[in-house]
């Protein structure tokens, strides 16, 4: 035993040069490794298609976006980001209706770069085909936020009204209407006109044209309506008239529309009410409408009674 490692011990001395070596090599080659397969990232929501052949579409789809884990270089994990990534799961076979097992894998995804897929989260994907259809359906426009205090919308107009829809025929048939993208309303101090993209539901691969609208928004100073009691009604009658005029009732209920600031300054000695008997000439009774100004920009919605009985005579 003393013997073998005397032996050993002498080998050491005389090959110490190559033994370094070997230890040198070993250490550099590790670093090699490990500069290539020694970091990990995980990059989100990487967007999931699937290619089917002319005349089918996908009816539903189980996964929409994954979230895939990567290994390799500083340099290749350095350039990942959702926006380059994409999975494409093609089906070759199509089957209506069945459900559709895939195990996503490297070879579905579109990587500009060397690093290696660890893992797909989820880690399959289950896909529904149909027949594709197609159909007109009207465009609604989505608005998000809130104006500014005061104002609101008084109309919104899509140009074209209805666009052509392409998809599989069990989503078609469920759907009334397509939307636009969201319109963000925050800031807004007036009407606009701008050109918005037509959002679909991740459900299919779902295609539109055109793919983008012109959304007219038309925004007004906010209204209210408010009613004001015991208007009097006034008598318009010709210069030197001077016959006797009874009416009944002798005042009404006056209900306005108009700016909310302007309604919450205006009074009821805004309001003016009359019935117009300057062509009367019988001494008799009579059914008038009673006409009523107002301020400028504020609307008349309705006066209660809209009609009041005049009752004409001599004066005594």
């Amino acid at each position: 035993m003393k013997n073998r490692v005397a032996q050993f011990l002498q080998t050491l001395r005389k090959e110490k040069w190559l033994l370094l070596l070997c230890l040198v090599l070993a250490f550099l080659a590790w670093q090699g490794i490990r500069k290539n397969i020694g970091f990990e990232v995980l990059v989100p929501d990487v967007l999931v298609d699937v290619s089917v052949p002319d005349g089918w579409a996908v009816w539903e789809k189980s996964v929409h976006r994954v979230n895939i884990l990567f290994r390799g270089s500083r340099e290749d994990i350095r350039y990942l980001n959702t926006g380059q990534l994409r999975v494409v799961v093609p089906i070759t076979e199509p089957r209506h209706g069945d459900e559709i097992h895939i195990r996503l894998t490297d070879k579905y995804l579109k990587n500009p770069t060397g690093a290696k897929v660890v893992r797909f989260s989820p880690s399959e994907i289950v896909v529904r085909l149909d027949q594709e259809g197609e159909r007109m359906l009207p465009v609604k426009a989505t608005v998000n936020g809130s104006l500014s205090e005061g104002l609101e919308i008084d109309r919104i107009v899509c140009t074209p009204a209805s666009v052509r829809v392409s998809g599989a025929r069990q989503v078609l048939d469920s759907m009334e209407s397509v939307h636009t993208e969201p319109i963000e309303l925050k800031d807004r101090q007036k009407s606009f006109k701008e050109s918005f993209p037509v959002a679909l539901p991740e459900a299919g691969r779902m295609r539109v044209d055109p793919d983008w609208v012109s959304v007219e928004v038309s925004l007004v100073q906010r209204s209210s309506t408010q009613t004001f009691d015991n208007i009097p009604v006034r008598v318009l009658c010709a210069s030197g008239e001077h016959r006797r005029v009874d009416l009944l009732p002798q005042t009404i209920k006056v209900t306005v529309k108009g700016q909310q600031q302007r309604i919450e300054q205006m009074r009821t000695a805004d309001v003016f009410a009359y019935v117009a008997c300057t062509e009367l000439t019988e001494n008799t009774g009579y059914d008038l409408p009673v006409i009523v100004d107002l301020p400028s920009g504020l609307q008349l919605v309705k006066t209660d009674p809209a009609v009041i009985h005049v009752d004409i005579g001599n004066s005594n």
